[in-house]
């Protein structure tokens, strides 16, 4: 079959496929201890849930606004101001999509295009690229090291930029590394950003999953025009499955995303904007719920980095935030996707390896998940490595 060449050259997520190719071993009855999927193990708030009952219940089951719920847009607004320095941020800049994916297509598909470059800071969440090409758009990897803690700054954004430098990408807490730019990095990168006119676009899905003492916004920073923060519901909230994720921009770019998103998917699903309406909105409950879930993950993390010191053919670095292991190789002789495909045929390990990421030589462990999975994992992996 010929395909057009809007996709032609399209390859499917890996991290996707990995975390599918999982699930299916297990229900095929192999004991597979899946360390590869972006999500937290856990249940959704309960208030959240009640909130998408009711909602059905009450007959709220029809075409919901295109840019989101009134009332979510009006939660998220509040939200950022009541957990970033942001005095105001008004609803109507605002928009909400079915997950943070369709935010950031939506706005790489509104912002740029052909003979515009964006940069990307490695490693990467695979998506990254892929959305800027589907643009039209070129991706400008810009690597970072395993000393430096994974993060960019103004000297080496600086030497990738071209006078074709449209956009940048930032990630903090970062996936894969979980690495976390400091106040004073970010102000650096974000005043750099706007004396060159480049859209800086900050995914910030994992910022309440912090282990250090801050994790800022750019909305802790003065927002210059060209900012769009991106989140959602997935991760510190333990709701992937609502598929609830927003972008908060200038109202001008909002209104052009809505009008795409009104010619593709329209509004995320009704019950779910409830759902999140009352994850943001309820602010006693959401930060006790938040509070608890980083008190649990502050336990694994302690657990799982002990465990893998312990394995001398991987070196780790301790995550500053986000919900992963990102450790590297001391062999590199193989490829991380030979080492992470003999994992999972050996010893039932699924973990994602660095090629997707832009960072070979390493390989991303979930450990947002039931203590008992982590400690059997950490134990598969001394088995294989110390063997």
């Amino acid at each position: 079959m010929q395909f057009s060449s809007n996709v032609a050259q399209l390859q499917p997520s890996a991290t996707l496929a990995l975390a599918a190719r999982a699930r299916q071993l297990k229900a095929e009855g192999v004991p597979v201890i899946d360390l590869s999927a972006g999500e937290p193990q856990y249940p959704a708030p309960r208030f959240a849930g009640q909130a998408a009952i009711d909602a059905i219940a009450a007959g709220k089951t029809g075409y919901p606004p295109t840019p989101g719920l009134p009332e979510l847009r009006a939660a998220i607004a509040g939200y950022l101001e009541q957990t970033t320095a942001s005095e105001r941020v008004d609803p109507a800049s605002v928009i909400v999509s079915a997950g943070v994916k369709q935010a950031l297509f939506n706005c790489c598909y509104a912002l740029f295009g052909p003979g515009d470059e964006v940069l990307i800071p490695a490693p990467f969440w695979p998506s990254y690229t892929t959305i800027v090409e589907l643009a039209g758009a070129t991706p400008v990897i810009v690597d970072t090291s395993w000393d430096e803690g994974f993060v960019t700054d103004v000297d080496r954004l600086e030497t990738a930029r071209t006078e074709r430098t449209r956009g940048l990408f930032l990630n903090s807490p970062g996936n894969p590394t979980g690495a976390v730019y400091d106040l004073e990095r970010l102000t650096a990168i974000m005043e750099w950003a706007d004396r060159h006119g480049i859209w800086v676009l900050s995914d910030e899905i994992y910022r309440r999953i912090g282990f250090v003492d801050s994790v800022p916004s750019v909305y802790d920073v003065p927002v210059p025009d060209r900012t769009v923060l991106l989140d959602g519901v997935s991760k510190a909230f333990c709701m992937p499955g609502f598929r609830i994720g927003y972008a908060v921009g200038p109202a001008e770019l909002i209104k052009k995303a809505s009008d795409l998103q009104g010619q593709t998917t329209s509004g995320a699903v009704g019950p779910s904007q409830a759902a999140a309406a009352a994850a943001l909105g309820m602010s006693e409950e959401r930060e006790a719920f938040v509070s608890d879930l980083v008190s649990i993950l502050s336990r694994l993390r302690r657990t799982g980095l002990a465990g893998l010191r312990d394995i001398d053919a991987l070196d780790v670095r301790p995550p500053d935030g986000a919900i992963y292991f990102y450790v590297r190789l001391r062999d590199s002789s193989r490829s991380s996707m030979d080492v992470a495909e003999d994992l999972l045929r050996e010893q039932a390990v699924a973990s994602v390896p660095g090629e997707p990421f832009g960072s070979p030589g390493h390989l991303r462990f979930n450990f947002a998940v039931q203590p008992e999975t982590l400690d059997e994992g950490i134990a598969r992996l001394a088995t294989h490595f110390n063997a």
